[in-house]
């Protein structure tokens, strides 16, 4: 079994708390990102996906809100030295797609849960 530093995405676009959604849009979509990092004086205050902004807009058709609104809380973090499988049940018990991954307190990456669908995917074609 993988750590989760083995398939982490690196170099995450990381926001402001207080950011527009409809600028952490426009950075996706720059930046090819589903999901952004959000941070509070230089601390990871939490995570926003794609499913974050279009719930959104389905819900309330507003783009004119903070993206401190949306977020997921930092408690949606998993340290980079985790097994995949902490990973795994962490998606499983909160219903999300995307963790932010960090290392000695500070952001490094996020792990997306397709990210370990293809690492399996993967090892098992190879090992045919």
């Amino acid at each position: 079994m993988s750590k989760i530093s083995h398939i982490l995405l690196p170099n995450p676009v990381v926001v402001s708390t207080g950011t527009q959604i409809n600028e952490v849009a426009k950075l996706m979509k720059t930046n090819k990102n589903a999901s952004v990092l959000v941070s509070k004086n230089g601390r990871l205050a939490g995570i926003i996906s794609v499913e974050d902004i279009i719930h959104n807009v389905a819900e309330r058709h507003d783009m004119n809100i903070a993206v401190d609104e949306l977020m997921h809380s930092p408690e949606l973090a998993i340290d980079s030295e985790k097994w995949l499988l902490d990973a795994v049940v962490m998606f499983e018990r909160c219903k999300v797609s995307y963790l932010s991954v960090i290392e000695n307190g500070e952001k490094i990456g996020i792990i997306r849960a397709d990210d370990i669908l293809h690492t399996y995917r993967y090892k098992n074609e190879t090992q045919r």
